[in-house]
């Protein structure tokens, strides 16, 4: 559909080009005003895609009309055709001056009703149709639909000129959306912004203006608004949001506002403030939270995989009776059993159809299993009580002879705890059933160990594990996933 605007004072008029117009655009419909008195607020509100313009009215002048419509950012590409019974070259120059987008003179003739007109009005509205597109593709974020940071910021900035209007200023933010990206990829993250977005459009009032501020950050301006109504849409938006989660990843959102009670106050002071008040928000988020949300990763990559779980388990005993074995305290044993429950969250990213091959990896899949590392370091780095581990969990498949993997490390720039888990890993994936590679037996990979120790694994370390670890036993296992 196509909305036209027809101004101009005489009914008659009126009627033959709203005629000509309905019977030459199937989609139009014609609005009117007799006065032009209303035809900024009309352009504004009614998605007005073509206006056309009588010159000379009794109670205000259409050139005056004209210059207000191509002086207002809002409105002012709009298509605008003129017309009028005197129509001299010094009164066209001026309509084209001022940004008139064509003309025609009345009475109509037969020629410029039946085919001038009607193609004018055409060109005119698909020009419209292709401006609108041009400017939303520049004001409006591709992913989520809302306007975009720089139209954000020229929409407050031409409010701000305005004044003695109130606003209320809303940010908010994705809790933990850098953790799902990390362990899920950046596609999964998307559908949590998509999803916010649409219960911002969905909740939020016609008028409020709504913006995608950063990565996981939205913005909003309410116009007539307070502190109290900015928390009561902000409750809202939560709630929405709550019920949209499921009990295995649970995502929250922080929240901040701001309003100009005084209705002097800069709107970009009160941006600041709004951020300033969702980043305390953010922070008063509990570390428990974002732990829970780990927790909730690697429990959905146990659920996908149950073999990794199995050996995650294994590896987090091993290191516990390793760290026994050294004397180490309570902390540093709960530390050791936690990094090997956690070793290879990481994967939670790397393609099933690669962890669970049968055979041999071509190079392609072993260079995505490389990766796991660096995923684990990135999802455990989210939350300040796991960075410690985070660090270790990088570095358990470094080499003492700097050929492991992913930053080549060498001998004491490995840390400790990555130094004894590289030596359990790969113990317990040699010694459990795996289908592309034989099965050894406690006695044949402690000898492996050995043989390998100084060059991938630590001596000193390779030697209590192999002594006091799984000397007197034989290590049953299950089965077990790629290291």
């Amino acid at each position: 559909m196509s909305n036209i605007l027809i101004v101009d004072d005489s009914r008659v008029d009126r009627s033959i080009i709203a005629n000509i117009i309905k019977k030459n655009v199937s989609e139009a419909i014609i609005y009117e005003s007799d006065d032009g008195m209303n035809v900024e607020q009309m352009l504004r509100l009614e998605d007005i895609a073509l206006c056309i313009l009588d010159l000379r009215m009794p109670y205000r002048d259409g050139i005056d009309i004209l210059e207000t419509i191509k002086s207002d950012a809002q409105i002012m590409d709009i298509p605008v055709i003129v017309c009028s019974a005197v129509m001299d070259s010094e009164t066209l120059s001026s309509v084209l001056t001022l940004g008139a987008y064509d003309y025609f003179t009345k009475p109509l003739s037969e020629e410029v009703m039946k085919i001038a007109l009607p193609l004018k009005v055409k060109n005119a509205i698909e020009l419209s149709k292709r401006t609108k597109h041009i400017i939303e593709l520049s004001q409006i974020d591709a992913l989520t639909g809302l306007y975009n940071r720089h139209y954000f910021k020229m929409h407050i900035a031409s409010e701000n000129t305005k004044g003695n209007r109130s606003y209320a200023m809303l940010m908010a933010d994705i809790n933990g959306l850098k953790l799902v990206n990390d362990a899920f990829g950046s596609d999964y993250g998307d559908q949590y912004m998509i999803q916010v977005s649409q219960i911002i459009k969905d909740v939020m009032p016609k008028e409020s203006i709504c913006a995608r501020w950063g990565g996981d950050e939205f913005a909003i301006l309410l116009p007539d608004a307070d502190k109290k109504c900015a928390e009561q849409y902000a409750s809202k938006i939560r709630k929405q949001f709550a019920k949209m989660q499921t009990a295995e990843l649970s995502m929250s959102l922080a929240f901040g506002w701001d309003s100009n009670t005084d209705r002097e106050s800069d709107l970009f002071k009160l941006l600041t403030n709004a951020e300033d008040a969702m980043i305390r928000d953010k922070i008063l988020e509990s570390e428990s939270a974002r732990s829970s949300m780990i927790i909730a990763i690697l429990h959905t990559l146990h659920e996908k995989n149950p073999r990794e779980e199995a050996h995650s388990r294994r590896v987090s005993e091993l290191c516990y009776r390793m760290g026994e074995a050294l004397e180490l305290s309570d902390k540093e044993l709960h530390d050791l059993k936690v990094i090997g429950l956690l070793h290879d969250i990481g994967k939670i990213a790397i393609d099933e159809n690669i962890l669970n091959k049968p055979g041999k990896l071509v190079y392609e899949e072993w260079l995505e299993i490389k990766r796991h590392p660096e995923i684990g370091h990135r999802i455990l780095s989210g939350a300040p009580e796991m960075r410690e581990y985070a660090h270790i969990i990088l570095c358990h498949h470094e080499r003492l002879d700097g050929k492991g993997y992913p930053n080549g490390l060498r001998g004491d720039d490995i840390p400790l705890y990555s130094k004894l888990l590289s030596i359990i890993d790969s113990y317990d994936a040699m010694t459990c059933e795996r289908p592309y590679r034989k099965t050894l037996s406690a006695e044949e990979a402690a000898e492996e160990l050995i043989k390998h120790s100084g060059t991938q694994f630590d001596e000193a370390l390779t030697a209590i594990f192999v002594e006091k670890v799984i000397a007197s036993e034989c290590h049953v296992c299950g089965k077990a996933g790629r290291v």
